[in-house]
């Protein structure tokens, strides 16, 4: 199998994450399990610990709250990931409702269907500062 480091940022990776109980923090959390470079590989290990986990379930012996999921790690995820979180904040920010920013409000509002892109959105969100 060909298990690379799931905080390899250089290489597009395939995830396995179990959310399982965690001693130290007394929680349940996300772990990262293992990790793929080759997608096929990668279902088959997928499916090969959703079974595991399908059949602890049956016998009682895993907690209802442990899950497992998969996903695509991108080049450059982790580098990224302040960044991209800083833009999400950006677009759900609250801003005062002053005659201005209700102009810009309805401008960006769903009325008119062309204003809808992204980027322009972007750009007119920098007159609400």
């Amino acid at each position: 199998m060909t298990q690379i480091d799931p905080f390899d940022d250089s290489v597009l990776r395939y995830v396995i994450r179990r959310h399982q109980y965690d001693p130290e923090t007394k929680h349940f959390r996300w772990f990262y399990e293992s990790a793929f470079d080759n997608k096929r590989e990668y279902t088959k290990k997928l499916q090969e610990a959703f079974d595991e986990l399908e059949a602890r379930q049956e016998k009682g012996q895993a907690h209802l709250k442990e899950q497992l999921t998969g996903e695509v790690l991108h080049i450059g995820n982790f580098r990224n990931s302040k960044s991209n979180r800083q833009e999400r904040a950006e677009e759900g920010r609250m801003y005062l409702a002053s005659p201005r920013n209700r102009v810009i409000f309805l401008i960006l509002s769903h009325r008119i269907p062309f204003v809808r892109s992204r980027r322009i959105h972007k750009f007119l969100r920098g007159f609400l500062k």
